[in-house]
C-alpha cells in the first residue's frame, strides 16, 4: 500500500509511484503520500469468565469491523504554494467527509472502494507480483490537516476508515456464467477467506417454483414461477461487502424476497478454492450468472 498509487472515490494517493511503484518525477510535489498505515480488525468472541469457571465454553467468535488508519503529506510545488495546498486540502475533506459519503451512496451506507496494491511472491495467481485490493469502507470522520510555519511545501494529514465487511477483495470479480446446457462449473476463490455470492437470473419466461443453486452441500431455493421473459432476479447472499448492504433478492430492481423459498438461515458464500456450483429446475432459465469476490482475511 504504500510502495503503489491509492484511491478512494476518485482522489489519489501516491501519483508521484508509477502501478509498478517506479517513480513519477512529474508527480513528486503535487502528490499526497501514504507514510504510514494500519489495519486492525475487531473480534467479539463472547468470553465470560463466570461461565467459562463454571464448565462452559469460550462461546462463538464473531469478527467486527475493520479499521484503516492512514497518515502522510499533502505536497505542492513552489509555484502552486499556498494556493495548491489549500485547494488539496479542500479536496481531500470532501472525499472524506462521512456525510458526503452516505449522500452519494445511501444504499450502501456511505461506503465506498479504497483501492489500492500489495506486492506478492505468488507468480503462478499473480505474474506481475502484485495485487490490486480495496476494502469497501467510510471515513470515520473528517480527517485531520496539520498546518506548521515554515513547512510552506506540505501538510500532514491522518485520516479514518471503518469496512463493515472486515474482509479484503480483489478489485476484479470473479464471474461464471451458467445455464441449462451447462448448468454446472467451478467457482475459484482465490483468496484465504470465505467470498459473498451474487446471482444474477436472466429468464425466457415463467420458471420452476424449486429453481436450485447448490454448492454440493447447501442448496437455495427461489421460486421463479409468474415470471416473464425478460425478468431479471438477483439475489445477494451476504450482508456486505461488493455487492451492497444487505441480504437481498430482487426482481427488476424491486424487493422480491418472497421468491425465497429456502429456509431464513439458508444462504450460499464461496469458500476458498474451487467449489463446484450448479443449477437445477431451470424451466425458461436463460442464464445465472454468479458473481464473487476473492477475499482475504
Amino acid at each position: 500500500m504504500l510502495l503503489y498509487p491509492a484511491s478512494y472515490r476518485s482522489f489519489a494517493f501516491n501519483s508521484h509511484l508509477a502501478a509498478d511503484g517506479t517513480n513519477v518525477e512529474a508527480n513528486v510535489h503535487t502528490t499526497v503520500t501514504i507514510d504510514a498505515r494500519s489495519i486492525v480488525t475487531g473480534y467479539r468472541d463472547l468470553r465470560d469468565p463466570l461461565h467459562l469457571a463454571q464448565g462452559g465454553t469460550l462461546g462463538r467468535v464473531h469478527k467486527n469491523m475493520t479499521l484503516i488508519r492512514l497518515a502522510g503529506r499533502i505536497e505542492a510545488t513552489d509555484a502552486a504554494q499556498p494556493q495548491g495546498l489549500a485547494d488539496r486540502e479542500r479536496e481531500m475533506l470532501a472525499a472524506f467527509d462521512p456525510y458526503l459519503c452516505y449522500l452519494a451512496s445511501p444504499t450502501t451506507d456511505g461506503a465506498f472502494a479504497f483501492d489500492f496494491t500489495e506486492a506478492t511472491a505468488d507468480t503462478t495467481n499473480y505474474p506481475t507480483m502484485r495485487i490490486p485490493l480495496r476494502y469497501y469502507a467510510r471515513p470515520v470522520e473528517r480527517p485531520s490537516i496539520e498546518e506548521r510555519i515554515g513547512e510552506n511545501g506540505w501538510r500532514g494529514y491522518a485520516l479514518g476508515l471503518v469496512a463493515p465487511d472486515p474482509r479484503c477483495y480483489e478489485q476484479t470479480l470473479g464471474s461464471l456464467s451458467l445455464t441449462p446446457g451447462a448448468p454446472s462449473g467451478a467457482v475459484v476463490n482465490k483468496g484465504n477467506a470465505p467470498s459473498p455470492l451474487r446471482a444474477t437470473i436472466t429468464m425466457g419466461g415463467a420458471g420452476a417454483s424449486n429453481f436450485t443453486i447448490s454448492d454440493g452441500s447447501t442448496s437455495f431455493v427461489l421460486t421463479l414461477a409468474g415470471l416473464v421473459n425478460g425478468s431479471v432476479v438477483v439475489a445477494n447472499m451476504e450482508t456486505s461487502g461488493p455487492f451492497g448492504r444487505g441480504r437481498r433478492v430482487t426482481l427488476n430492481g424491486a424487493d422480491y424476497f418472497s421468491a425465497k423459498t429456502s429456509s431464513a438461515a439458508t444462504w450460499l458464500a464461496v469458500p476458498v478454492g474451487s467449489t463446484t456450483f450448479t443449477i437445477t429446475n431451470t424451466t425458461n432459465v436463460t442464464s445465472c450468472v454468479l458473481a464473487w469476490g476473492h477475499a482475504r482475511a
